[in-house]
């Protein structure tokens, strides 16, 4: 009996379009219905300065009208057709998707295409989202986890951009004008910058509808920025918060909440970098489950906190690791005690044969499991030719996890690992107690 038919699957039908955008298209023969998504290969990690945010804005700012419809009309037009609409900003990309049975692709792709490339920016909607965007940027100053992630992640990526917040600052937002967001639109939803990716019931002439209503034209290529090395600690603030200190291992922010929340970690990897996967076999060996070693000391021996978990953040160039989650103020102490102790112990003692097969087991059928969705595969045909410029199949990833050794573990362990150059970033109310790494 066959157990591996994933190292029988086929990369996606890859095509240059005239105007320069990459189409990729991966049939399903289970499928009923189709997905589509309209990928930009920049995010805002790319933004210029003074610009923070505008990619999001922009991504706003299609749904709010084209030189045809209105917002209402668009959103009308797209329920009509029992269509599933939805669009998301990374540090690295810009995404909008679509879901829809084969039946109605041809108007939804039309009617797609007709909101990206033609938005008609009216100022009074633009001034209209200003105040929209705002609030979503205020709501996530409400979000204990989400302030203390960005604050987080501009203490360690430094100069780099990524660590600036992907919504921006209300200054920022406040300055984005028509003239302004045409520019850049006209720049960002160029064909060189474009990645257009579909998957399910295709048929024949579904490739001839993309191209005609999504074969956007070339414009200037775009320049990449050029980034200082992340450095930490980074000697500003962002989302007007004030640090309590700029210790170069330690965070504070404070607001009148209950818990506690809790950041530990330190530089990464980029996904390109030959770490990776040792990194992520080691995240998940220290907490991406319930058998995991600190969700076990954390959680289930000493009852510190209900939420606990490692996680990485690999991104077209850097990246971090972390341990985060929230606890009571007066556990915090003996909690960063215990992420310390557990950090210790791998780099001290390595990983025992059994734990390293059961995580690999885990991460293989993670990967696995991820060929069974066509939102999934739409997905990862489009990320792969962001980040990798090819299609890196599910074959190739589990060898790839097969091949990481003992010293590939402990190499890593001690690089990203090493309690001593954590920084430990918190929010919560006054009067955390003590919080060095022990």
């Amino acid at each position: 009996m066959n157990f591996d038919p994933y190292r029988n699957e086929k990369a996606p039908r890859r095509e240059i379009l005239p105007g320069g955008a990459v189409l990729l298209s991966t049939p399903m023969r289970t499928a009923h219905a189709v997905t589509l998504g309209v990928w930009l290969r920049t995010g805002s990690q790319d933004e210029s300065d003074g610009l923070g945010g505008i990619s999001h804005f922009l991504e706003h700012m299609v749904f709010k009208g084209s030189e045809k419809h209105s917002a209402f009309e668009i959103a009308h037009l797209f329920d009509s057709m029992g269509a599933a609409v939805d669009a998301f900003t990374t540090k690295d990309a810009v995404a909008f998707t679509i879901k829809v049975l084969p039946e109605y692709f041809e108007p939804a792709v039309q009617l797609l295409a007709e909101m990206l490339l033609t938005p008609s920016f009216e100022p009074k909607l633009v001034t209209l989202e200003q105040s929209v965007v705002i609030e979503e940027i205020q709501e996530a100053l409400d979000t204990p986890d989400d302030r203390l992630h960005d604050a987080y992640a501009a203490r360690l990526y430094g100069k780099h951009r990524r660590g600036r917040p992907i919504l921006g600052s209300p200054g920022a937002v406040r300055s984005f004008n028509p003239q302004l967001l045409r520019e850049n639109h006209t720049r960002l939803f160029s064909g060189a910058n474009m990645v257009i990716s579909m998957a399910g019931n295709l048929h024949d002439r579904f490739r001839d509808i993309v191209v005609g209503c999504l074969d956007a034209p070339t414009q200037p290529e775009l320049q990449p920025n050029k980034y200082d090395k992340p450095a930490k600690p980074a000697n500003a603030a962002i989302l007007d918060l004030t640090l309590e200190e700029l210790d170069p291992f330690r965070l504070e922010l404070t607001s009148p909440i209950v818990q506690t929340y809790f950041e530990v970690g330190n530089l990464g990897v980029a996904l390109s970098h030959p770490d990776r996967l040792p990194v992520f076999l080691l995240t998940n060996i220290l907490g991406g489950g319930m058998s995991s070693r600190i969700f076990q000391a954390v959680r289930e021996r000493e009852g510190l906190a209900y939420t606990v978990y490692n996680y990485t953040d690999m991104g077209r160039d850097t990246g971090l690791v972390s341990c985060a989650g929230s606890c009571s103020p007066d556990k915090l102490a003996r909690l960063v005690d215990v992420i310390s102790v557990e950090y210790d112990r791998l780099i001290a003692e390595g990983v025992r044969d059994a734990e390293v097969e059961s995580n690999r087991a885990q991460i293989k059928s993670q990967l696995i499991f991820s060929l069974e969705g066509m939102m999934n595969q739409m997905f990862r045909a489009a990320r792969n030719e962001i980040y990798y410029g090819r299609f890196v199949p599910v074959g190739e990833l589990v060898d790839l996890v097969d091949s990481v050794t003992e010293d590939d573990l402990a190499r890593c362990a001690k690089t990203y690992f090493e309690p001593d150059s954590m920084l430990v970033a918190t929010h919560g109310p006054q009067g955390n107690g003590n919080l060095e790494i022990q």
